[in-house]
C-alpha cells in the first residue's frame, strides 16, 4: 500500500502513483508526471478542462543503469523537471509516476534538494521519505540531477547511504536491476 499524498501547502512537493495523482492533481498548483514511453491513453495523466495548474510531461523508463540501450531519463529531462519545479516553487508542486516510488521519488529529491541548498542533500533525502516511506530514487535521474545542481556526487550518496541502512531496499534494487537485465525488450529503445 503507498503512502497517502501530502496536503497541498506552500512549497509543498507531494510524491505519488498515478492512481492517487489522478484523484487529486487539480488540487495542486503544478504537476510533474513521468510516464512510460508510448504509454497507453488509459495510463496517462492529462488535464481536459480548465483552468488546470501548469503540467509538464516526460517520458522515460524506471532503469537504474544507463546501459545505452534503454530509454532512461536524459540529462536534459531531469533539468527541466528543476527548471519547472524551480518556476513553481512557491506553489504545490505533485510529482508522480506510475507507483511513485522510482522516478517521482528521483525527480522530488532533485527538487527538494534543490530549495535546500548545498550541502544539504542527506535533509533532502530525509523530507523525501517522510513524504514517501517506500521511495527508491531512479539512479539515473539522481545522477543527473547530481550534475545539474553540481552537487559532486552528494545526492547519490544520501541515497546509497539511506539504502545502507534498508536491508530490504537494498533487496528490491537488486530484484528491479535483475528484472531490467533479464527483460530488456520490456522496455523502450534508444
Amino acid at each position: 500500500m503507498s503512502s497517502p499524498l501530502t496536503d497541498p501547502g506552500p512549497g509543498s512537493v507531494a510524491v505519488g502513483g498515478l492512481a492517487q495523482a489522478c484523484k487529486h492533481k487539480r488540487r495542486y498548483d503544478a504537476v510533474i508526471t513521468l510516464e512510460d514511453p508510448g504509454c497507453r491513453r488509459a495510463l496517462q495523466l492529462r488535464f481536459y478542462g480548465r483552468p488546470h495548474p501548469p503540467h509538464l510531461v516526460l517520458d522515460f523508463e524506471d532503469v537504474d543503469r544507463d546501459d545505452g540501450c534503454i530509454r532512461v531519463a536524459s540529462r536534459d529531462q531531469v533539468a527541466r523537471a528543476i527548471a519547472f519545479a524551480g518556476e513553481h516553487r512557491a506553489g504545490s508542486l505533485l510529482v508522480h509516476c506510475y507507483h511513485g516510488v522510482g522516478r517521482s521519488a528521483a525527480v522530488a529529491l532533485a527538487v527538494l534538494a534543490d530549495r535546500l541548498g548545498p550541502g544539504r542533500e542527506g535533509k533532502a533525502m530525509d523530507q523525501l521519505l517522510k513524504t514517501r516511506p517506500e521511495a527508491m530514487p531512479n539512479l539515473v535521474v539522481v545522477g543527473h540531477a547530481d550534475a545539474v545542481l553540481d552537487r559532486g556526487g552528494g545526492l547519490l550518496r544520501a541515497v546509497t547511504e539511506r539504502e545502507a541502512q534498508a536491508p530490504e531496499a537494498v533487496r528490491m534494487r537488486e530484484i528491479r536491476r535483475s528484472f531490467a537485465e533479464r527483460h530488456p525488450e520490456l522496455y523502450a529503445k534508444r
